[in-house]
């Protein structure tokens, strides 16, 4: 069994505070960045692993509480790095607290004021279903933080922007648009608008009817462990459906699918 790491004695004798070494990792990137490495244009380019040594204190912050990782990212959002500015807001959120959900808020604002594409998608998405409790519905605003988000690429917004499109929220429902915002994300990977996408092409709604196309979008948002689209599989293998003939063998084995995924389902954006 491999041991516990523990604090090796600091050069005065006293014991030095543990740090979880994630944690340290990500607090060391803070520094570096901090001490303007490679110039201002390196501070503002954050690549791929700057993202998760984010996430990671983002999640240490919040949920976990971690102080340190919570100063970390006050620190570094201070300075102007707007997605350690996302990353700020998001922990303040994840604590459910009133305060901390007000100044969250302010932090997203502020991110997305810079252009951080992860900003305008949670502002939207938050705008749209009213979550954190207490923020409030507001498609206007949802339309504006999704369309900006959905256009600079963002496949999570793309498919908000198809639900509101589809429910029209004060506006005139558009299938065709929310049939285009949900190819978009669909082809981003996004199992939820491959599913709402099947549908659209299954009922001719905003697109063609084409049975063919909803099967093969519900085939790939099955295998990305959707649990409706299984179960929208397993029925259309029982009564013969979509092209397909009666099968009670397939019938059987997408129901099974359909519940193991229910146990842990693909994730909304």
């Amino acid at each position: 069994m491999a041991s516990v790491p523990r604090a090796q004695p600091a050069p005065g004798g006293r014991p030095a505070r543990w740090r979880h070494p994630l944690l340290a990792a990500a607090l060391a990137a803070v520094a570096v960045a901090a001490a303007g490495v490679g110039g201002a244009g390196a501070w503002r380019h954050h690549t791929e692993t700057r993202r998760a040594q984010l996430a990671e204190l983002r999640t240490l912050a919040g949920s976990a509480g971690d102080a340190q990782a919570l100063a970390a990212l006050r620190a570094a959002a201070a300075r102007g790095e707007t997605a350690a500015q996302t990353a700020l807001g998001e922990a303040l959120w994840d604590r459910a607290e009133a305060q901390p959900l007000a100044e969250g808020r302010q932090w997203l604002q502020k991110a997305a004021l810079g252009g951080d594409v992860r900003a305008h998608l949670l502002l939207g998405k938050a705008a749209l279903l009213g979550v954190p409790a207490g923020s409030g519905m507001d498609p206007a605003r949802a339309r504006a933080h999704l369309g900006a988000a959905a256009d600079a690429g963002d496949p999570g917004a793309a498919y908000y922007l198809g639900l509101l499109h589809r429910g029209g929220y004060g506006q005139p429902a558009n299938p065709k648009a929310a049939a285009h915002w949900f190819t978009l994300a669909a082809q981003g990977g996004v199992p939820h608008a491959m599913f709402m996408l099947a549908n659209a092409y299954r009922e001719g709604d905003g697109v063609p009817l084409d049975p063919a196309r909803a099967l093969a979008w519900y085939e790939q948002a099955a295998e990305r462990e959707h649990p409706e689209s299984s179960q929208a599989l397993a029925m259309a293998y029982r009564n013969g459906e979509l092209g397909l003939a009666r099968d009670e063998r397939r019938f059987r084995s997408h129901l099974a699918e359909a519940a193991h995924a229910l146990r842990h389902p693909a994730l909304a954006p």
